[in-house]
């Protein structure tokens, strides 16, 4: 009798997006902005950063909130600090049912504590991947190449307790060539390429940044389909990052 198991796909659609707390490159404070852009593309994750919740800057409101309802999917806020009567962090938005979060305290930078957001989450009927939303330490020096480098690592050991195929996106402030993605290389995450349109940030120093990577775990394999980087040049300061990838589970 032949027992072998027919392999199954799904198909995933995964956003990363720095959102600058709603302020664009115009100087206009608009956070509707942000969730029709994420409304437009449909994601079934999205992993947003730089997310205020009930900061004055920010009309004091809850970010997250405000941008799952206008998305219609689950939001969830990871705290890095508290900032003008609130809260500052980031933020992550699903349409797959959620089984386990986890809010993991990373090491701190030298100006700014940070955390990652990791979740569980139930892809199709037998096949659950975990999710890791990152912003990793933002300084350009010596210091923030020390920082952004234990914060992989302290991620990466919470990801391997989890033995689960992984995906980690966000804003990882650094270049693809850098030593901290040169260890999660090591650690057998494949790095998804974007082509030549790569340039993520749009500050006066145009670079690439913001990332997908993904590690295969037992017989679970993702296969990329697509990746792209919407051109919008106002909204944020930051490019949203747009991932397809099938599943085969």
């Amino acid at each position: 009798m032949n027992t072998k198991k027919t392999p199954k796909a799904a198909t995933i659609k995964v956003m990363s997006y720095n959102i600058r707390h709603g302020l664009g490159l115009d100087t206009i404070l608009d956070l509707s902005r942000s969730a029709q852009v994420i409304s437009s593309e449909a994601p079934d994750i999205c992993g947003l950063q730089e997310i205020d919740n009930y900061c004055t800057r920010s009309d004091s409101i809850g970010q997250t909130d405000y941008i799952a309802n206008r998305t219609n999917m689950t939001g969830t806020f990871g705290k890095f600090m508290d900032f003008q009567k609130g809260q500052y962090g980031m933020a992550t938005l699903t349409t797959k049912s959620i089984i386990s979060t986890k809010i993991l305290e990373l090491p701190e930078g030298k100006y700014e504590p940070r955390s990652s957001i990791v979740h569980e989450l139930e892809i199709a009927d037998d096949c659950i991947i975990a999710f890791a939303n990152v912003h990793f330490d933002w300084l350009s020096d010596e210091s923030g190449k020390d920082s952004r480098f234990k914060q992989a690592k302290t991620l990466v050991t919470y990801l391997d307790s989890l033995n689960r195929p992984t995906i980690i996106t966000g804003d990882f402030n650094c270049t693809p060539d850098s030593p901290t993605m040169s260890y999660f290389a090591d650690q057998g995450y494949e790095f998804v390429r974007k082509g030549n349109n790569n340039l993520s940030f749009q500050g006066s120093d145009k670079i690439e940044i913001d990332h997908l990577i993904f590690r295969n775990y037992g017989n679970v394999k993702f296969e990329l389909k697509s990746t792209y980087l919407l051109d919008e040049p106002i909204v944020s300061d930051h490019r949203p990052l747009i991932t397809t990838l099938d599943l085969i589970f």
